[in-house]
């Protein structure tokens, strides 16, 4: 019953209300995608479990009721995240104007004054993706080290419908005003639009290459992407790290931080470590003002524990890899 409500969501959501989305008002898509997932959120008993444990592991203070409410929160903030999706050819300088407030441009354009191109730092904060289109559509020249969900379809598991899906938001994603480059491919291009002086957007917490550096995160042990700083440290371009925060009705902030200096030193473990460290501290900062926004990238790290190359928090167990695997077959939605 499960797998067919997820079925019918995924076949409204890419099918009728994809054409009619552009008629509505962005509080009514807030409301459609805010609804969606308080639906999810009661479909999806054994995702709370595994989120409550993450949660708690990392916010010991919150009582029962404020974990609930920060976990629908979650549940609401991804959909709402996927819902937008739908807007993305519609797009335009004008949407971009009047929903998105740029805090700390200035950090952007004093980094990219240097001549030497800038990497963009974000982790899968949030409707981290919006950052694409409000850098892209203020009139930067925007690059982004990204899997395309088209990469996604032939997971197993994965239904014809949401196969479908999955193209159908590639090429969404690919109307963007952003050059994507895939997370597959070499890092020629990566070095191009660094010499020219271009933005490089990349997600630094997990989830892909095999070289990470383990730093202090949320009071464990977490395992960062090695590959970002060592491109900063390569090339000398600057590090501005960026935050977009999601607020009702479809508007959004995006925070950009001043650059996080490299210090010299011959050691480059230090170099690296410091980088990651500095960007982890950061986005610490963000999970505990908006843990909604992070919530669910908690659990998809924790789900993937026992497939990615490596465990994003080192306190992971092959125990509680079983365990995960085990949930995840059995409720195998959203």
């Amino acid at each position: 019953m499960k797998a067919l409500i997820k079925e019918i969501m995924v076949f409204l959501m890419w099918y009728p209300l994809r054409i009619v989305i552009n008629i509505l008002p962005l509080r009514a898509v807030y409301a459609i995608g805010a609804a969606g997932g308080l639906l999810l959120y009661l479909l999806s008993g054994d995702k709370q479990k595994i989120m409550t444990k993450e949660l708690t592991k990392i916010m010991p203070e919150k009582n029962a009721d404020e974990i609930k409410k920060i976990i629908r929160g979650s549940f609401v903030n991804y959909c709402v995240s996927e819902m937008e999706v739908l807007l993305y050819p519609s797009l335009n300088t004008g949407f971009i104007k009047k929903n998105v407030t740029i805090e700390g441009r200035e950090h952007l354009d004093a980094a990219l004054a240097k001549g030497k191109g800038v990497l963009l730092f974000q982790a899968h904060f949030g409707a981290f993706q919006m950052t694409m289109p409000a850098i892209g559509y203020s009139g930067y020249k925007m690059n982004q080290i990204s899997a395309s969900a088209s990469l996604w379809k032939d997971n197993a598991g994965v239904s014809r419908m949401q196969q479908k899906a999955y193209n159908i938001k590639a090429s969404y994603e690919y109307s963007l005003p952003v050059r994507h480059i895939s997370v597959k491919s070499s890092l020629r291009p990566v070095f191009s639009a660094l010499e020219k002086n271009e933005i490089v957007g990349i997600t630094v917490d997990g989830g892909g290459g095999n070289k990470t550096v383990l730093i202090d995160f949320l009071g464990r042990k977490a395992n960062f992407q090695q590959g970002s700083a060592d491109l900063a440290i390569r090339t000398g371009a600057e590090i501005v790290p960026a935050f977009i925060i999601t607020e009702t009705g479809l508007k959004h902030r995006l925070v950009l931080h001043p650059p996080i200096k490299i210090r010299e030193t011959s050691n480059r473990e230090e170099q690296l470590q410091e980088v990651l460290q500095e960007f982890g501290s950061l986005l610490e900062g963000y999970v505990f003002w908006y843990p909604s926004h992070y919530l669910y990238t908690l659990f998809l790290r924790r789900s993937r524990a026992g497939k990615d190359a490596y465990p994003f928090f080192a306190d992971y167990t092959i125990s509680q890899f079983n365990e995960t695997k085990c949930k995840i077959k059995r409720t195998n939605y959203a």
